[in-house]
């Protein structure tokens, strides 16, 4: 080996020394301020966990535990796959509580609760109702809240049925998969979970809705009949009856004989014409029901049996005249869903007998004329419900056999009654949006005065006038 290669090599070897040396020298300074340097905090035990129903979740302990006690297994499980990560595993809606042993200290209790997975249930709302963002979930008490705000009363529904398949669902996938179900006292009477609605309607709308009812009846009646009574010389008398049944009220002219005999024709002919028209308006909030009503009550007796072998009469009341029943729904573009049930009922001209062990009653009979349907109109038009035409025509003849059958002479021997009723009811229905108003509408008695005791006495005036002043008063 030359001299200059030992040369060199030395001078490697002194290199190599030196950056030990500083190596060293850094390590010892690093290795005195980590000594120096405060320690890192420790991570604080958790005290609740969030777990989702057949989700995992894994989580990490701040130190080593040695054991792991669950207290409703059904609620949900663990693994603990090493001494610091434990894995939990949700299995039903509910709440329960780990314990969790530390080497080195007394255990810990970790509560755990366990809810449903909503982000299906909020993706469906998303793509059933895209315009509905104000929609919120959340679970409380094992059942499934909504809240917020939607548009309409048909968006509530839809949302509020979207929520029940979901619950539906879970409940299948509780039972299916052995979780436990909810309890009755928080899940509803059914064990299960339920839907709790807390959706309101922004800017609920009032409706307003314009019903006019008009009515035409007409009637005819035509009767004619004729009686014969005859005497003959000695005790024995004869008649020939052909008057019709109920001949109260009926026109007649008769020929009354000295010796006894008589000859009555009764005839009678009736034109009737009822004509009812009602206007009633009414307002209701959109989806809540309102109803109308002029007329008036009457009790029927209806007997009953007791316990002792005994009867006992009550009284059922029953309404009549011209009612209204509507539930308006505003939808969106100002289209208003429209459940209408006007009624004309009235009482019947002819009875009802009833039998009882006191004897026998006559109960009130109704007429009635009632509609229902479900449309959609926009704000203001209307709607004409027609064709409720009931025409009967009634035909009866009252005659003596063999007699009442002769071609000219028969007439006298028999009676006829014809009778026809025709009825039509049309239906106008208006909806319109309404609101209220500051302004304090004017009253149709807000012209109507009381008279002074001059006007009274003197001029004979049931209302007053009034006066320059604008009040009317008294002396």
């Amino acid at each position: 080996m030359t001299l200059m290669t030992r040369a060199a090599i030395c001078a490697e070897v002194a290199v190599a020394m030196v950056f030990i040396s500083m190596s060293a020298a850094r390590l010892t300074v690093a290795s005195a301020a980590e000594l120096l340097a405060p320690a890192a905090p420790r991570m604080p035990w958790p005290k609740t966990m969030n777990a989702v129903v057949g989700h995992v979740v894994v989580l990490p302990l701040p130190e080593s535990i040695s054991r792991v006690v669950v207290g409703d297994q059904k609620v949900a499980d663990y693994r603990l796959i090493s001494r610091t990560e434990l894995y939990v595993l949700g299995k039903s809606v509910g709440t329960t509580n780990f314990l969790l042993w530390r080497q080195n200290g007394p255990p810990v209790s970790l509560i755990i609760k366990v809810g449903a997975d909503l982000d299906p249930l909020a993706e469906s709302l998303k793509t059933a109702l895209p315009s509905e963002q104000d929609i919120e979930l959340m679970m409380a008490s094992s059942s499934v809240v909504l809240r917020g705000s939607v548009a309409d009363v048909g968006a509530a529904d839809a949302a509020l049925q979207l929520a029940q398949a979901y619950t539906r669902q879970l409940n299948r996938y509780l039972a299916s998969s052995g979780g436990a179900a909810p309890s009755a006292s928080s899940a509803g009477a059914s064990g299960q979970s339920q839907v709790i609605n807390l959706l309101r309607i922004r800017d609920a709308q009032q409706v307003m809705l314009d019903v006019r009812i008009a009515e035409v009846s007409k009637s005819l009646l035509d009767k004619l009949g004729l009686q014969v009574k005859a005497a003959g010389g000695g005790d024995l008398s004869w008649n020939i009856l052909s008057n019709f049944l109920g001949a109260g009220g009926s026109a007649g002219a008769g020929l009354l004989f000295s010796n006894g005999n008589a000859i009555d024709l009764k005839a009678e002919k009736q034109d009737g014409l009822v004509r009812i028209l009602a206007e009633p308006t009414i307002v209701a909030m959109s989806g809540q029901e309102g109803s109308f009503l002029v007329g008036g009550k009457v009790y029927i007796p209806i007997t009953q049996s007791v316990g002792t072998g005994g009867t006992a009469v009550t009284l059922q009341e029953r309404e009549f005249g011209v009612g209204l029943k509507f539930v308006p729904t505003v939808l969106e573009g100002g289209r208003i869903s429209l459940k209408v049930a006007p009624e004309v009922s009235e009482i019947s001209k002819e009875s009802v007998s009833a039998s009882s062990p006191s004897g026998t009653t006559l109960l009130p009979a109704f007429t009635t004329r009632r509609v229902s349907t479900t449309v959609q109109l926009l704000d203001g038009q209307s709607l004409v419900i027609g064709g409720l035409v009931r025409n009967n025509t009634t035909a009866n003849r009252n005659a003596f056999p063999v007699l009442g059958e002769l071609p000219i002479l028969g007439a006298l021997f028999r009676s006829n009654q014809f009778v026809a009723d025709l009825t039509e009811l049309v239906v106008v229905v208006r909806a319109r949006l309404v609101q209220a108003t500051e302004a304090a509408p004017s009253l149709p008695t807000d012209s109507v005065l009381p008279p002074t005791r001059r006007e009274f006495f003197l001029e004979n005036r049931l209302q007053g006038t009034k006066p320059a002043g604008g009040r009317n008063a008294n002396p």
